[in-house]
């Protein structure tokens, strides 16, 4: 058996194999195959969980409460009572009102007034450019806002009240914006101004009153829990954001199945590169055989010798993984110039694991299959033939 690995490593590396160039492109092949696929798997993934953390962020929280409520001191208490879970990080209540922001010389921006009392990461992510956030009758609008509304400006803003005759009447109020914020979801920044839960109130006092909660735990499990307290109307931001997560699974869906092509093209170079390999080593085969070794030693040997190969270039696709996510720091500025998120690359081991093992295993499959059909002939007709068929 040593003889056999000894010879398998000479006819796939050694200096002296003429095939030795062959050996070497094929690995070669893969390890860039297979970067290509980490690649682009660690990349879509990333994008992925950079979108939902953003939801989970600033658009709907880990999960919300609807209280149908516009009592504030009530609605505190209950944020105080669900924050009290020991699977819950922060709770905190908030309320959203559409607006339209307009300055003094007429330019307008439509969207909403959020009034928060931000806790955990959402008062992490909020960055302050200039004033102080949350100040008593101010608002606070974003930087990619500051074309139209900046700060010390008299912002009017105008929003729908419940009417006496009519349903809803447009109402009027002017406020100062005290301060510019930004944060990483530009979708966000771009439709939202903040305020403190008493200052959205003065402008609408029948504004339904929700709460917010963070948690690091599996969600539906704490949803059942704050639905034990009394709480009927509690949703995950799953369920929140239901069209749009059924999109992103099912462009992650059609990623897979785009990766599953490249890896079919992978195989399918191996399967070639195999058979190239096999055939040109096929006058070999047959002095193997005519010096007294079985047709299951050469089969063997010549496996072994797939294998090998396989292995290096497989180990080669892992290396330069591992190292382009260890540059990639030194090059997300630019990334970020181009894709506008800065992004957490990640190599999911037990995916690359199944990657290595499919490639060397179809390696040993497409060897072993292309030294049987060889060795299937006579020794004289390896011999004189360049390729069995």
């Amino acid at each position: 058996m040593r003889l056999i690995l000894h010879l398998a490593s000479r006819y796939a590396f050694s200096k002296q194999n003429r095939h030795r160039g062959t050996s070497i492109r094929i690995a070669i092949g893969l390890a860039l195959c297979l970067f290509a696929i980490v690649a682009v798997l660690s990349f879509m993934q990333a994008l992925q969980r950079n979108q939902f953390e953003d939801i989970r962020t600033f658009e709907s929280f880990d999960l919300q409460l609807d209280l149908g409520s516009v009592d504030l001191a009530a609605a505190e208490s209950v944020a105080q009572k669900i924050e009290a879970l020991d699977v819950v990080q922060n709770a905190f209540v908030y309320a959203d009102l559409p607006v339209i922001a307009q300055n003094s010389e007429g330019s307008t921006v439509a969207g909403r007034l959020r009034g928060i009392e931000a806790e955990g990461r959402l008062l992490a992510q909020l960055n302050s450019y200039r004033g102080y956030l949350f100040q008593n009758g101010e608002i606070a609008s974003s930087y990619s806002n500051t074309r139209s509304i900046h700060i010390d400006d008299t912002a009017t803003l105008t929003f729908l009240k419940k009417g006496r005759v009519a349903t809803v009447v447009p109402s009027k109020r002017d406020l100062k914006v005290g301060a510019i914020y930004y944060t990483s979801s530009y979708d966000f920044d771009q439709s939202t101004f903040l305020s403190d839960v008493p200052t959205l109130l003065s402008l609408q006092n029948d504004a339904d009153l929700k709460i917010g909660v963070f948690t690091d735990a599996d969600v539906v499990s704490v949803k059942k829990q704050i639905q034990e307290l009394g709480y009927a109307d509690v949703l995950t931001w799953m369920d929140v954001n239901a069209s749009l997560y059924s999109a992103m699974e099912l462009e992650q869906k059609m990623m897979g199945f785009m990766l599953f092509l490249m890896i079919l093209v992978i195989l399918v170079h191996i399967r070639n590169s195999s058979r190239r390999l096999l055939l040109a080593k096929q006058s070999e085969m047959a002095m193997l055989r005519s010096i007294g070794l079985t047709k299951s030693k050469v089969q063997l040997l010549f496996v072994l010798q797939a294998a090998l190969v396989a292995c290096i270039g497989c180990l080669g696709g892992v290396l330069l993984s591992y190292l382009g996510i260890a540059l990639y720091p030194s090059i997300s500025q630019y990334m970020y110039q181009s894709i506008g998120v800065h992004l957490i690359l990640q190599i999911r081991f037990q995916e690359l694991l199944l990657l290595f093992f499919t490639i060397v295993a179809f390696s040993l499959i497409a060897s072993f299959m292309g030294t049987h059909r060889i060795l299937k002939a006579d020794i004289m007709e390896m011999f004189a033939h360049d390729e069995i068929s």
